[in-house]
């Protein structure tokens, strides 16, 4: 039984299985979901994304009506959304209005993080070199898939392949020369930063201000989070724990403390938007989540991770790497939920015409949350346009 007590002064200690509801609320995973792929987005301010497909299907079960794969491949294609490294050291899908302030926030903390790889570019000469051709290469409309960049980049004897290729590609997304370009069948492009990006920094207008930025990204955080500590905005978005403590001083008024009590949420110090997602008691049905495996439920909390861990399961890990004790790691990426708390894993089939859903389950489902997963597998599929198969 969740709850909330409050301390005679206007506060709130919410136990474990509060802040897990209130975080399914301003997730978009309860409720209705947002109008569009776009609102999603740009609630959430970036979505890791290194695993494309599975990142849009998050996407899009936040999202009223639940669109299908091929409307938020056609999203992506249009630019109406954005991938890039931006954040962390990873691919995030985000907005195009605000792709070009959450850069410049936070890719020199990505920089600095990436240092160690640098010298293996070939110096500043060659570093160059390779900057100049890709812009060369994506100018005037024209996306260039990363073989072609490729082959360009060996063909003036730069590198072209493993490491060093991926930091040179890196490189020019965090200094605002490429972002993702339009998709050709299967395949993801590069395309010229300035041609995807409008001009401007979005919600900060014409000119950029640090301080603003940090904001501005906090209170995104904050209000699509639901209850985070320091350490959890400092791991999702980059920043240091300091300007994370600066960011919040400047909300002021705009933000309140919260203790949690009991389990997993005992001791931890959250912080939430005063006028964000109420805190919330769970709900009287069982509900059951298909999420993929670096979904921002997971991915967005580094320090308070372990609420996400079902009481039933206890010997299981609450978020990847997804190992059982003795075992190797699974190949079922992704993760089976039941009111927020993992209770399995699944990878997916798919075929032209069908889905299989296979699962590793840390327990045995109740016929409720039987249920329940064969409603979401059904969602899924319909999200790829096939039949699902019977298990």
């Amino acid at each position: 039984m969740s709850g909330v007590v409050g301390d005679g002064a206007g506060a709130t200690t919410p136990d474990a299985a509060t802040v897990v509801a209130t975080r399914l609320g301003a997730h978009g995973l309860r409720g209705a979901g947002l109008p569009s792929l776009r609102d999603v987005v740009g609630h959430l301010g970036a979505v890791q994304s290194q695993e494309f497909h599975p990142s849009l299907w998050g996407i899009a079960q936040r999202t009223a009506g639940t669109p299908s794969a091929a409307a938020a491949r056609e999203a992506f294609s249009a630019g109406d959304l954005v991938r890039t490294h931006v954040l962390r050291p990873t691919w995030h899908t985000v907005l195009p209005d605000d792709v070009r302030w959450l850069l410049q926030l936070t890719a020199p903390r990505v920089h600095r993080l990436n240092r160690p790889y640098y010298p293996d570019l070939g110096g500043p000469a060659q570093d160059a070199a390779a900057t100049d051709l890709l812009a060369g290469a994506v100018a005037g409309g024209r996306h260039r898939t990363r073989a072609e960049l490729a082959a360009l980049l060996a063909s003036h004897g730069l590198p072209s392949s493993g490491i060093p290729f991926t930091y040179i590609l890196m490189r020019a997304e965090l200094d605002r020369v490429v972002i993702s370009g339009a998709l050709r069948g299967k395949q993801q492009t590069y395309a010229a930063f300035d041609e995807r990006v409008p001009a401007g920094y979005g919600p900060l207008g014409s000119t950029f201000d640090e301080d603003a930025a940090l904001v501005e990204l906090l209170r995104r955080y904050l209000r699509s989070r639901g209850l985070a500590t320091v350490k959890d905005f400092a791991g999702w978005s980059g920043l240091t724990m300091t300007r994370t403590r600066e960011g919040l001083a400047a909300l002021g008024a705009e933000v309140e403390q919260v203790v949690g009590v009991g389990g997993a949420a005992s001791g931890l110090v959250l912080w939430r938007l005063v006028d964000g997602p109420p805190l919330t008691g769970t709900a009287g049905d069982v509900q059951v989540d298909l999420l993929q495996g670096y979904d921002e439920y997971f991915v967005s909390y580094k320090d308070s991770r372990d609420l996400a861990r079902d009481p039933l399961s206890a010997e299981a890990p609450a978020v990847l790497p997804l190992r059982l004790p003795g075992t190797e790691e699974s190949p079922f990426l992704h993760v089976v939920a039941v009111d927020g708390r993992v209770v399995g894993r699944w990878r997916h089939v798919l075929s032209a015409r069908s889905l299989r859903l296979d699962t590793q389950l840390f327990r045995p489902l109740t016929r409720a949350e039987q249920r329940g997963f064969l409603v979401q597998a059904e969602r899924l599929a319909a999200h790829w346009d096939v039949e699902l198969e019977e298990a």
